[in-house]
């Protein structure tokens, strides 16, 4: 038997921007001289270090200057007037969502001097945003293990999120979990978006549309408390993820993470070591987009970015150990649980011995005739391989193949310092086999295998 299941989303610009808003950054100031007057008419540029794309500001009557609809990552900010120094604060770190202030101090010279300040020594109070939040950085993502490449295990390392999962090895599909505490609140009740747009299954609140691969993810931000209006689905916790960008240069990975029996060691208990294999490999891509008779034009416009990971997983499954009929009852005799033909009293004291309604009597030698369309059930009965006679027994822990896929592909374009636009399609798509039971307490019947997808599309404006 299978089961599909399949779902879109479509962002459209029209609402779009307000999602992406949600993830997006800016750098705000207020542009002074040595003495403390401000500076109107400043030219403000903010370049990303990666794509080399530029922004521009001019600072207003009051000296104050906004460049928003940033991404994550590093930027350099120069801030020029005439009479002035030029004033330069490099490789200034933005997060996810963070709104950075700087405030140039001008000093009084020619506009070809230069003023130069690291930007990892400024912008590290926020003064703009009440809100308490952690951000897991793309250096944490990938230098830590995780168990699983699940890459909602991260949240844990916010102060205030406990996970409830249950689970010691993060996974992720239809078997995946999200339920976290953020400070004390419903597991249920937290917001997870990817690039500022909806994730949960809202189906089962328990898990998520897509798992984006580990290498694709740039930062996670998880906002605990005190947050904007902007993220007022939910009332726990937040969590933005940020996939990458391509960059001005082409860069990419390719990976393997390996688990096999083989390396495994055996249980005291056991003769043998249960089947266990994991091969999660997959590779990653980015860089610039263009077309050489229009390089001039489309130069440090357009970057792309692609991932796609596969695993394959064989693992053990759910353990049975269920009492079934022996292998004389599924032949229907039932001698096992009767002393002898007409004595109406089973082994157990209860009158339990077969007995034909039509007739009212005991059938001979405890044999029953089988029906035609019994028989056909009972050749999806297993056979007994643990004990005998009334205390048949089967026992076993099969393995339960999964087989699992995603791609995810994202384009950024920039038509201008003031209007950019990316979009990115994910698509998760994986099959299992899983041993099921046929009733509650019913022993187990053939593996069911289910085959599920999930697709996601967005189209968002900045």
């Amino acid at each position: 038997m299978s089961r599909k299941f399949c779902v879109a989303v479509l962002c459209f610009a029209g609402f779009s921007g307000a999602l992406f808003a949600q993830n997006s950054s800016s750098i705000t100031g207020t542009v002074r001289d040595s003495t403390g007057a401000v500076i109107a008419g400043a030219d403000v540029t903010v370049t990303n270090t990666a794509t080399g794309v530029a922004q521009k500001a001019t600072s207003n009557s009051s000296g104050d200057y906004l460049i928003a609809g940033l991404s994550a990552g590093a930027y350099n900010l120069k801030v020029s007037t005439t009479g002035f120094k030029t004033f330069q604060a490099r490789n200034v770190i933005l997060q996810v969502n963070q709104k950075a202030r700087i405030d140039p101090n001008m000093e009084v010279g020619e506009i070809t001097s230069e003023v130069q300040v690291e930007g990892t020594s400024v912008a590290q109070v926020e003064t703009q945003s009440s809100e308490m939040s952690g951000v897991v950085t793309n250096k944490e993502i990938n230098k830590i293990v995780l168990n699983g490449r699940n890459f909602t295990q991260l949240v844990t390392l916010i102060p205030g999120v406990s996970n409830q999962t249950g689970q010691d090895e993060g996974t992720v599909g239809v078997n995946g979990s999200v339920s976290m505490s953020v400070n004390g609140g419903r597991t249920e009740d937290n917001n997870w978006e990817v690039d500022g747009g909806d994730n949960m299954d809202n189906g089962s609140n328990g898990t998520l549309n897509v798992y984006p691969n580990v290498d694709a993810i740039a930062e996670v931000k998880v906002l605990t408390s005190n947050y904007g209006a902007q993220y007022g689905r939910n009332g726990s916790g937040t969590i933005e993820t940020v996939t990458k960008s391509g960059t001005k240069d082409f860069h990419g990975d390719v990976f393997e993470f390996l688990r096999n029996d083989a390396f495994n060691a055996r249980n005291f208990f056991q003769s043998t070591v249960p089947e266990y294999k994991k091969n999660d490999f997959g590779y990653t891509i980015g860089g610039p987009v263009f077309i050489p008779r229009l390089y001039n034009t489309n130069k440090d416009k357009t970057f792309f970015f692609f991932s796609e990971e596969w695993r394959r997983d064989v693992v053990p499954g759910q353990t049975f150990f269920q009492q079934v009929p022996s292998v004389e009852e599924q032949h229907g005799n039932f001698s096992d649980v009767c002393p002898g033909a007409g004595s109406g009293v089973d082994k157990t004291g209860f009158p339990d011995c077969p007995v034909n309604p039509m007739t009212g009597a005991y059938f001979p030698n405890n044999t029953v005739p089988i029906d035609s369309n019994a028989q056909s059930i009972l050749t999806l009965l297993p056979q007994p391989n643990v004990g005998s006679g009334i205390g048949s027994y089967f026992q076993a822990a099969p393995a339960q193949p999964t087989h699992w896929r995603e791609e995810l592909v994202r384009v950024d374009h920039n038509f201008s310092d003031k209007l950019s636009l990316f979009g990115r399609y994910i698509h998760d798509s994986w099959s299992t086999v899983q041993p099921t039971l046929f009733g509650a307490m019913a022993p187990p019947f053939q593996p069911l295998g289910r085959t599920s997808s999930v697709r996601v599309l967005a189209w968002l404006p900045t």
